[in-house]
């Protein structure tokens, strides 16, 4: 497996070995002693996954203290343009956000370290996005920003978001505790 830096400190692309055959394709997408090999020492709680239709946007979206949490997120069906914004205030990246289109024609996850929020778009029907994150769900904890306040130049289609994700606090009203 392969680490790749992006431009927000801690956030990593990873690039798992896919072994193609005339039977398909077997991409190991998590292996422990890997991944602390490559300096990541995580230890996942819980993994779920969704499924999307084309234009479906879902973010952007984190939780608070106590329960922050670290996830690695891929695509195992479709695609997805996918975003996380900085919103630790001591870091030098604060504001700032990535964005990559995750695929299931070529494997790859991105590492999405406390402190960010994640969101995504589907570029196609019955894209199935997978999240491992390093803490469970917390109602409590559950939080988010305004999808549309932070500069991403989302893809230029019709979006679909839910009423929650509408009403999130735009980034500038919003005091992270990170």
């Amino acid at each position: 497996m392969e680490l790749q830096e992006t431009n927000l400190e801690g956030c990593f692309i990873l690039h798992p070995k896919t072994f193609r055959d005339k039977r398909g394709s077997l991409t190991k997408i998590y292996h422990q002693d890997i991944f602390k090999g490559l300096g990541l020492d995580l230890s996942f709680k819980e993994e779920y996954f969704s499924v999307s239709t084309k234009g479906v946007l879902r973010g952007l979206h984190f939780q608070t203290p106590p329960m922050q949490h670290s996830k690695c997120v891929t695509c195992v069906a479709g695609s997805i343009y996918d975003v996380v914004v900085d919103l630790r205030k001591k870091s030098p990246t604060y504001a700032d956000h990535f964005s990559l289109i995750l695929d299931s024609k070529e494997p790859k996850m991105l590492l999405v370290p406390e402190g960010f929020a994640h969101g995504f778009v589907a570029l196609e029907d019955n894209s199935v996005f997978l999240n491992r994150s390093t803490t469970v769900y917390s109602p409590e904890c559950d939080a988010g920003i305004r999808w549309d306040s932070c500069g991403i130049q989302w893809p230029d289609m019709d979006l679909i978001i839910s009423d929650k994700d509408s009403l999130m606090p735009s980034f500038k009203n919003y005091d992270s505790p990170f």
